[in-house]
């Protein structure tokens, strides 16, 4: 789609949103894209199937299959043009807003100029005071969390900021939930006593591990003689496309390599023996929903807010690699394929630490769809009460 048809029918899609009864705008969801609607859909189909309610989805994609599927109770929007964007949040009319995009306020999307609550629907199971930016959730009115640790995290960041309190949420994690469903109609992977499949997922940023080891340690794993699937998160071909490129471009020809950007397809995962990452959130869906070892190569911690350390809680995403797979410094990327041999063979025991873990660390599990619906519909009946 050109620049112009992209204008044009992002404004054209505004106002047919604008001109949606406003009961039929109680509840809006927003999504930046297709990779996020394993987060946003299951909460949306709840709240259609099971209570009823009407839905308002909103997409900034194009390709977001939503925009073929939305009918009836399920209305979809395509506005993905900047300007069409901001105007839209600025004069947005609805009961609740759901989004996973952090940072609202804060750079170009604002809060509505009318009186809207906000719900912010964590994207991770990560902690929210390292990966995040700094005050990333302060402009929502409630949080939707995933565990315990990010309501004991917002919660001191707000007394350390002086902030009001928010409303949070024990939610769950949906993408946890479908791959763990999944797996009751997936044969998993091959045996242990052969070639391993390793899938290698990181998190994306210029000391990340594809951006700063990817072609080493793609390379030692394929020498190794283990099947190697690569899968970039979407932001890695949004700002550093070469690097990928460049990845392809050396292994496109070796039988065992693969690259996928496809994160939406959860086969990559539950083909793999073992997952190799750096501080993705990703490993923690592997290891809680699959019970199976990462492999964790030590780049620099992904830190986008300094003042997480003035926090006492330890980020998740650090206090638990250990007790999920092993550590290994990206110097010593030659003993990757020793030690992703070895993990496997402990997958049994690693499994059922990781499993253990699940239940302490995330909510609702298997019911995280269900559970949003309710949240959802909570806020609307305390906005009634309260007679927003």
């Amino acid at each position: 789609m050109t620049g112009v048809g992209r204008f044009v029918r992002s404004w054209r899609e505004f106002l047919r949103f604008q001109r949606r009864p406003p009961a039929l705008r109680d509840i809006v969801f927003y999504s930046e894209g297709t990779p996020y609607g394993g987060f946003l859909r299951p909460v949306v189909e709840s709240l259609i199937e099971e209570h009823g309610r009407s839905v308002s989805y909103i997409t900034s994609d194009a390709h977001d299959p939503a925009l073929w599927e939305g009918a009836g109770p399920f209305q979809v929007y395509y506005i993905s043009h900047e300007s069409a964007r901001i105007f839209l949040f600025e004069m947005m009319r609805a009961g609740i807003v759901v989004m996973t995009m952090p940072d609202l306020n804060t750079f170009h999307i604002k809060r509505s100029r009318y009186r809207v609550h906000y719900a912010h629907l964590l994207h991770s199971m990560v902690s929210t005071h390292m990966i995040y930016r700094k005050g990333a959730f302060d402009h929502f009115d409630s949080v939707l969390c995933t565990g315990p640790h990010q309501v004991a995290e917002i919660r001191q960041w707000e007394q350390l900021k002086g902030l009001p309190e928010k409303q949070l949420f024990e939610h769950g994690y949906c993408p946890l939930d479908l791959i763990m469903e999944a797996t009751a109609h997936h044969p998993g992977p091959p045996p242990a006593n052969g070639p391993l499949n390793v899938l290698v997922a990181p998190s994306w940023g210029p000391e990340g591990l594809l951006e700063a080891w990817g072609e080493r340690v793609v390379g030692v794993l394929l020498d190794a003689g283990h099947r190697v699937h690569v899968r970039p998160h979407p932001r890695t071909r949004q700002l550093t496309s070469t690097v990928l490129d460049d990845l392809d471009g050396r292994f496109r020809g070796h039988p065992n390599f693969r690259l996928d950007e496809d994160t939406t397809d959860p086969g990559p995962l539950l083909d793999s023996n073992v997952l190799v990452s750096d501080w993705s959130g990703v490993a923690l869906e592997y290891a809680f929903a699959l019970e199976r070892p990462v492999l964790f190569i030590d780049v620099p911690r992904k830190v986008n807010n300094p003042d997480y350390t003035r926090l006492s809680a330890i980020p998740l995403e650090v206090d638990i690699r250990e007790q999920i797979g092993a550590v290994l410094a990206p110097e010593r990327l030659a003993e990757a394929p020793r030690l992703a041999k070895e993990l496997v063979d402990s997958t049994k025991s690693i499994g059922e630490r990781a499993g253990a873990l699940r239940k302490k660390w995330v909510f609702n599990v298997g019911a995280g769809g269900r559970r949003g619906a309710e949240i959802i519909l909570q806020v609307l009946d305390q906005l009634r009460r309260a007679g927003a």
